[in-house]
């Protein structure tokens, strides 16, 4: 039997979560940051109430559609609070598929255990603003008490960039909270970063209502950005336009 996890998503089939890949995404409930434009609030808030799905039920997915599924994309939520995340990734992995972790970097340890014991091949690490506490603070929802947290996704930040495994920095653009000069200050404390993505702002289904009614910025804005920022990077794009 699966490791026992608390799976409240799945998708069977997606094209773009792991890049090259065909992958299935799976998502975890709970997250320790309150950024106010998420696009996945019943998972932050309302989780308790979501009905649950077995990890048997996606390993017997994985397994029937080998064929065509290359990987497991693991999303939330923030997938780290999981206690059971290793053991569960370490029995899909014996099947054979790629695992791809999404977090926002607030657990190092489990990361750097994921990565020692090769248990992820793919990482996307939402970096949600400059690495300046005050600023980080109002983009992720996050208190005073709390930053101790900003610390931790210094620290996983500089576990990607000075190992192996393949991975991407990716900041969503929200245009009250985040100037161009912003990204250009975030881009030159990531620089030699393999890749960076800007994601572009979805105005739906936010975290806090307000920002349904904020327009994102238009491409041209974005690749303004992506053209400033390009030099710092092996890889820079643009994602969601």
């Amino acid at each position: 039997m699966p490791t026992p996890l608390e799976i409240k998503g799945f998708n069977k089939y997606s094209l773009i979560e792991y890049p090259g890949k065909i992958s299935a995404v799976i998502f975890l409930p709970r997250c320790n940051f309150r950024c106010p434009f998420c696009q996945n609030p019943d998972l932050v808030l309302n989780y308790k109430n979501l009905p649950s799905i077995s990890g048997q039920e996606v390993i017997n997915y994985l397994s029937l559609n080998k064929k065509w599924i290359d990987a497991l994309s693991i999303s939330g939520g923030e997938p780290t609070l999981c206690e059971d995340l290793s053991s569960f990734i370490k029995e899909v992995k014996e099947r054979g598929f790629l695992i791809q972790l999404e977090t926002n970097g607030t657990n190092p340890q489990m990361l750097k255990e994921l990565l020692e014991k090769k248990l992820i091949d793919y990482v996307a690490l939402d970096i949600k603003a400059p690495l300046n506490w005050e600023k980080y603070k109002k983009v992720s929802g996050i208190s005073i008490k709390e930053k101790i947290l900003f610390e931790k996704v210094k620290e996983s930040i500089k576990i990607l960039l000075n190992g192996e495994v393949n991975y991407e920095f990716r900041t969503t653009l929200v245009p009250v909270l985040l100037s161009q000069e912003d990204i250009i200050n975030l881009a030159g404390q990531i620089k030699g970063a393999k890749k960076y993505v800007l994601q572009q702002f979805v105005s739906q289904k936010t975290l806090n209502k307000d920002y349904e009614k904020i327009a994102p910025y238009p491409k041209e804005k974005l690749e303004i950005i992506k053209e400033r920022i390009k030099k710092y990077f092996q890889t820079c794009e643009i994602r969601g336009v």
